[in-house]
């Protein structure tokens, strides 16, 4: 009793010496620097560096603090300042309009403050004040000396209370539609939600999940029945409409993809791994029987035969099938290093978008091959041993033959990841597409550093691209063209609010040329024909034919890249579904090669 007493005294002795001469601070007082006050508002808000390495107000790469203040700029709390000293005890001016500036408060030109000429920033000292975030004497000053650590941890703690209190709705920059409710403690089970017989949920109701194991993307609802059993209620539901749910988002970020810790599927719908929803908190051991599960997974999609190894840093996968009989397609991909970087300030109701981008980056080798021989399938069926036909007729059939069996292009989903966005409601979630069109057999080998994106400012749609190939080696003998796609989009609550798919690879367009003349010099065949030169090779090797015969190709090889934007996000609602071919055969040949 008799040191809160003590206690007590101290406390009002220092606040009447303060409202006196408002710069005082009492001899002993633990105070807190400036750097880390702005470590413990980023810890608040759930702020995140995002590994810039410029300068950020005059504080340095390197510093202690640097990390702390690059993240709280990035939000825009810091605009009132040029430079800051990171080390400086802090004071009350910065801690008010740093939190004025993390709500988003309207300052308020109000006179609760005497010692106003004292400040720079004093519209924001007076918001703090008036809304009980910092706090003045009985007098009406304000100190300007180093704030008390309980001072500052108080005014950061007032700062969340009020959040909270202006918008429960709004979630690290999500504001749910009016009457939209929450829910976060449920099961899911098959197609319903269960929740504790004393939730807030009644028929009619429109409801969101919070992100949790059960739903790593959470999810929205609208209730059309509940049933009582066991004191829990199971709810049945129907889909809702996005603007039903959300009203606005603000949000922007960078997040780097880790492979090891997604929700991962394979192109059947099979769940490979759940993920995890927050990757701060597994332990080693955990990763570690996570990568060993990854680190082999096998299935088959379409008739493909796939194999992956899934790591923390990366992806490294290959698909096979036989296109025929003695003709085998392979390809192999290995993507490392994928980062995100994702801004939404959208209106969600208004369906109109300010400013949003989705852009990632990421390095890739791809390899692809086609073995065997086209000749040595249609060839046997096109001509019969000791029978004689017209060397042009042979050919004739041979080629339609070949054109009737050639194989089908076709699309394929070989995986999707799913990733939460920081302490954010969203997600990021990618497919791994493969797009095929072959006709012929190749080898070739594709290394590049890949950026691509998609930005809206005002409703106008743009894109972005940078490629740049490290390495190419090629080797091939008929007509293809193989596309890795990568489509991804942001999402909340498992509406997709912008996506982007990026389609690249490589095509080449082979003619084979068959020069045949007979003994008496005259030309039989002197043709180009779209099939792969293996098989007029293998057909000319079998013909029963007294003359030359002359057979060789041309391959124009060319890169293959289109971006396409909302095809399955909110943005195609108002017209922002557009697809761009940036480069193909037209524009993007790389290579011609006669053999």
């Amino acid at each position: 009793m008799f040191t809160k007493i003590i206690s007590s005294l101290l406390a009002a002795l220092m606040m009447l010496i303060s409202s006196v001469f408002p710069g005082f601070v009492m001899p002993g007082t633990q105070t807190v620097e400036t750097g880390a006050f702005l470590a413990q508002v980023d810890e608040a808000f759930g702020y995140t560096y995002d590994g810039s390495t410029d300068a950020v107000l005059g504080v340095e790469p390197g510093d202690e603090y640097f990390e702390a203040v690059a993240a709280a700029a990035k939000y825009d709390v810091l605009v009132d300042y040029e430079t800051i000293d990171v080390l400086e005890s802090v004071k009350p001016e910065f801690v008010a309009t740093v939190l004025v500036n993390a709500l988003d408060l309207e300052v308020e030109n109000s006179d609760n403050v005497r010692n106003s000429a004292s400040f720079k920033n004093i519209a924001k000292v007076s918001t703090a004040v008036a809304k009980g975030i910092i706090k003045a004497a009985a007098n009406g000053n304000v100190p300007t000396g180093a704030m008390s650590k309980e001072a500052v941890d108080a005014a950061i703690a007032a700062a969340v209370a009020l959040r909270n209190t202006i918008n429960p709705a709004n979630n690290n920059g999500v504001t749910l539609a009016e009457g939209v409710k929450t829910v976060s403690d449920y099961a899911v089970d098959g197609d319903a939600v269960i929740v504790d017989g004393d939730a807030d949920l009644e028929i009619g109701d429109v409801y969101v999940l919070e992100q949790s194991d059960e739903s790593l993307t959470g999810a929205a609802y609208k209730v059309e029945a509940i049933e009582e059993v066991d004191g829990q209620k199971v709810v049945t539901n129907s889909d809702v409409a996005i603007e039903d749910v959300i009203e606005k988002i603000d949000y922007e970020g960078s997040s780097d993809v880790d492979f090891a810790t997604a929700m991962v599927a394979d192109g059947n719908g099979t769940v490979l791994s759940d993920g995890y929803l927050d990757a701060d908190s597994i332990s080693k051991e955990d990763i570690m029987k996570t990568l060993k599960k990854l680190a082999n997974v096998s299935f088959s999609v379409k008739g493909f035969k796939v194999k992956a190894k899934i790591t923390d840093t990366g992806l490294d996968f290959s698909i096979s099938k036989g296109v025929c009989d003695g003709v085998t397609l392979s390809k192999s991909y290995s993507l490392t290093n994928l980062t995100v970087d994702a801004k939404a300030d959208m209106n969600i109701a208004k369906l109109n978008f300010n400013e949003v981008y989705l852009n990632f980056d990421y390095d890739l080798v791809d390899t692809t091959s086609i073995s065997g021989s086209y000749g040595k399938v249609f060839g046997k069926e096109v001509t019969s041993e000791g029978e004689k036909l017209a060397a042009d007729t042979v050919i004739a059939n041979a080629v339609n033959k070949y054109v009737l069996s050639r194989f089908d292009s076709t699309s394929i989903k070989l995986f999707t990841f799913t990733l939460p966005i920081g302490t954010t409601p969203l997600t990021v979630t990618f497919d791994v597409l493969l797009e095929i069109d072959v006709n012929g057999r190749m080898s070739i080998v594709v290394t590049s550093e890949e950026y691509h994106g998609v930005e809206i400012i005002n409703n106008k749609v743009s894109t972005v691209n940078n490629s740049k190939v490290v390495d190419r080696k090629v080797d091939i003998y008929g007509d293809f063209a193989l596309c890795l796609g990568l489509d991804v989009a942001l999402g909340l609550y498992g509406y997709a609010l912008v996506d982007v798919c990026v389609t690249g690879g490589v095509g080449a367009n082979v003619s084979a040329t068959a020069k045949l003349v007979d003994a008496d010099g005259n030309i039989v065949v002197d043709s180009t024909y779209t099939v792969p030169v293996d098989y007029l090779v293998e057909l000319a090797s079998g013909m029963d034919f007294d003359g030359k015969i002359d057979i060789g190709g041309h391959a124009e090889i060319y890169g293959v890249l289109r971006i396409s934007v909302g095809n399955h996000s909110v943005i195609g609602k108002v017209g922002l579904k557009k697809t761009w071919t940036i480069f193909d055969q037209s524009n993007a040949t790389f290579a011609s090669v006669d053999f």
